[in-house]
């Protein structure tokens, strides 16, 4: 609560809200989800055509990798499970839920009151760091 206060600008470790045992999401944020994996999936394959070239390959390296892919893999089951709460919904919901999230003023729709009610997701295994997971097993 004392991020969302503060805008956002509260997170006392970096905004790694994959990692935060408080992170839930819902169907209404699936645009910003599926455009943060984008960006996540381009800044791998940056990472990744970089190391070994213009970057020096090492054990840092390795782990930014890793966390990238972790993070993509779990954006991936948070839309999957906000995908699946549209798809429980009648179509006439789904219907109005799709224009929803397609439209550019989305104040201007009104969502049925099951739709909202569908509940918030949250990930079965939060990301675990693996710089600090090595340096306390190291």
């Amino acid at each position: 609560m004392n991020n969302v206060r503060a805008d956002g600008h509260g997170c006392p470790v970096y905004n790694r809200c994959f990692s935060c045992t408080f992170y839930t999401t819902d169907f209404t944020h699936l645009p910003e989800l599926r455009q943060l994996r984008a960006g996540k999936a381009e800044q791998l394959a940056a990472l990744e055509s970089a190391y070994g070239t213009v970057l020096t390959a090492g054990s840092l390296s390795a782990a930014n990798l890793e966390l990238l892919r972790t993070e993509i893999q779990q954006i991936d089951e948070l839309v999957g499970k906000c995908e699946a709460d549209i798809g429980s919904l009648t179509l006439e919901e789904r219907t109005t839920v799709e224009s929803w999230l397609h439209t550019r003023d989305r104040f201007l729709t009104v969502l049925p009151v099951a739709a909202v009610l569908a509940g918030r997701q949250r990930l079965d295994e939060p990301t675990v760091d693996p710089i600090v997971t090595e340096r306390t097993t190291g």
